[in-house]
């Protein structure tokens, strides 16, 4: 394989005008992208899945020189649902064996990643795939933990269900343990409890092919995004697809943001809300009713409790699953 993936991108004269118009506008900072199409491309181009597969992934270099240009330094890319993995024995096969080649090759050009300052992420479940996938991925990520220019998230054996019933099972085990209140539990602390919980939000979400539905890809984050969906199979995405859809993004984001800027505040004042009747709930239990005289200063120290609670948790969960990386990372793969 050549290092394409790595070089940059020769603008024309007429592209480089656009990109100063573009960037004269608002710009995402986190864009994720569906990349639907590689199959019927094969069809319509009528060579081998496989040829397929290995043109789309030479893409999303070509589309991380995109997003660095424009100033876009968080991309993410839907390359392996849990649900593939009800694909045919024979396609499985033919995916894991390209996702190997393709992750021992970047494995191979770490001193390019590092120079570029890529960290690579990787969302979702890597245990599920075969041992030498799940170790390779998660030396990847490990490698590349430090590295702060650019993101690169891999949502692999990943559906947004799981992750999401994944976050809630980990903030009743937190409760199970002691670490954690029921009262503890509310939507911030699931974001934070999310695989990508430390991702900024997703601003705008591009599916190619044509198709218009999410695939359970990324909807918690994805809230508040711009969704385009565009007429053209992944391998043949291109620059102006691009900037279509940036043009698109700009012409939304005044009413996204309005969205967000209300949504934000309207949460912490629901989360304060909760807490202070939690708070005000068991200082009553405390005392008798002519004693039950309720006052900020007892929401205060009840807020502190809770946070207190949830910053030694939400540090547990993150070394916890810092050491199942390392723990993938040092698989013993038979063969090997």
């Amino acid at each position: 394989m050549s290092d394409e993936w790595f070089e940059r991108v020769q603008y024309s004269w007429l592209q480089r005008f656009i990109i100063n118009c573009v960037c004269s506008g608002k710009l995402p900072k986190h864009v994720a992208f569906i990349m639907d199409g590689n199959r019927r491309f094969a069809q319509v181009k009528d060579i081998t899945r496989s040829e397929s597969y290995d043109m789309g992934f030479e893409k999303i270099g070509e589309i991380l020189d995109y997003c660095e240009t424009f100033s876009i330094r968080y991309v993410s890319v839907y390359a392996f649902s849990i649900e593939n993995f009800k694909r045919s024995e024979e396609e499985k096969m033919e995916l894991f064996s390209l996702m190997s080649e393709k992750v021992n090759y970047l494995l191979s050009k770490i001193d390019k990643i590092h120079e570029k300052g890529i960290r690579v992420n990787v969302l979702g479940d890597i245990t599920l795939f075969p041992d030498n996938i799940t170790k390779t991925l998660a030396q990847l990520e490990l490698e590349t933990l430090n590295n702060s220019e650019f993101c690169l998230t891999l949502c692999l054996a990943y559906t947004s269900r799981d992750e999401i019933t994944t976050s809630v099972r980990c903030m009743a085990q937190g409760v199970a343990r002691g670490k954690l209140r029921v009262t503890d539990i509310n939507e911030t602390l699931l974001d934070q409890c999310l695989y990508s919980e430390d991702l900024p939000p997703v601003d705008m979400l591009l599916r190619t092919s044509g198709e218009v539905r999410l695939s359970d890809y990324m909807m918690w984050q994805a809230n508040f995004a711009a969704l385009q969906f565009v007429k053209v199979l992944w391998p043949d995405f291109g620059f102006w697809h691009l900037i279509g859809s940036l043009l698109d993004y700009q012409r939304q984001e005044p009413m996204l943001k309005e969205y967000r800027d209300t949504y934000k505040p309207f949460l912490e004042r629901m989360t304060r809300a909760e807490l202070a009747g939690v708070a005000h709930s068991e200082h009553c239990k405390l005392k008798s009713h002519e004693q039950c005289h309720f006052n900020e200063a007892i929401t205060d120290a009840y807020l502190q409790s809770h946070q207190n609670r949830t910053e030694v948790f939400l540090r547990d969960l993150k070394g916890e699953r810092r050491e199942l990386l390392e723990h993938c990372a040092q698989l013993t793969v038979a063969g090997a």
